[in-house]
């Protein structure tokens, strides 16, 4: 194997999940803000009505938001450097951490996403690798060419993978072609564990996934009825 470098732009699970945590309150502000001004201002139209309104605003605001929050973040503190030499060694550099490890001891590889995002997750026996790359509304810390800079390294481990790894079958996959190389590989020899989820199909997954959405959204609704909108 060639010594190969590759650089691109993300963020880490830590830092994508602390930015997360703190879109919690903006976003919280901008639906319970519409919720209210709508009970003001069409208090006489369906229930309905305000939760469409209050949803669509605190995703575009949430959009807006996290863009602009991302943009503070310097070009050099969203650099990921991947180094791969002769002996497969990988060194994974990101701000000050460096990760090293050899080809040989990673035991599982996720590379999950969808079109313009890739959560690509590497682990050992001791550590643990989480890259997000992105340039989606909610991802949006890449560039495109970014993107397929992630997709150049998963493609030049594919033979080794393809060697040492069984491919863990996910029945909740939609379409497992649209990422290059998507999937969950897990090295030969290491017991492969499905959840519940693993296990449901797609159109499963959507009905429990929107059904726990408007339950909830049902909940909050009459909760702030009851407190709020007597």
């Amino acid at each position: 194997m060639e010594s190969k470098e590759f650089r691109f732009q993300g963020l880490d699970a830590k830092t994508e999940l602390r930015i997360a945590l703190l879109l919690v309150i903006p976003a919280l502000i901008i639906m319970l803000g519409t919720l209210y001004l709508s009970h003001i201002f069409f208090s006489n139209i369906s229930f309905l009505f305000p939760l469409i309104l209050a949803a669509l605003m605190t995703v575009l605001g949430s959009i807006a938001i996290l863009k602009l929050m991302t943009n503070q973040i310097k070009d050099q503190d969203k650099e990921w450097i991947i180094r791969i030499d002769a002996q497969k060694n990988i060194t994974a550099i990101f701000r000050n951490n460096v990760c090293n490890f050899n080809m040989n001891d990673i035991v599982m590889i996720k590379n999950m996403g969808n079109e313009g995002v890739r959560y690509l997750t590497i682990k050992t026996k001791d550590q643990l690798l989480k890259i997000r790359v992105g340039n989606t509304g909610f991802a949006p810390f890449s560039s495109e060419k970014d993107i397929k800079k992630l997709d150049a390294f998963i493609d030049y481990i594919k033979p080794y993978i393809n060697e040492n790894f069984n491919t863990k079958v996910l029945k909740n996959a939609m379409n497992p072609n649209i990422i290059p190389n998507f999937g969950v590989f897990v090295r030969r020899g290491e017991t492969i564990k499905y959840s519940i989820i693993n296990r449901m199909k797609p159109w499963q997954v959507i009905a429990m996934i929107l059904s726990i959405g408007i339950i909830i959204m049902i909940l909050f609704f009459n909760i702030m009825e009851y407190y709020f909108f007597k």
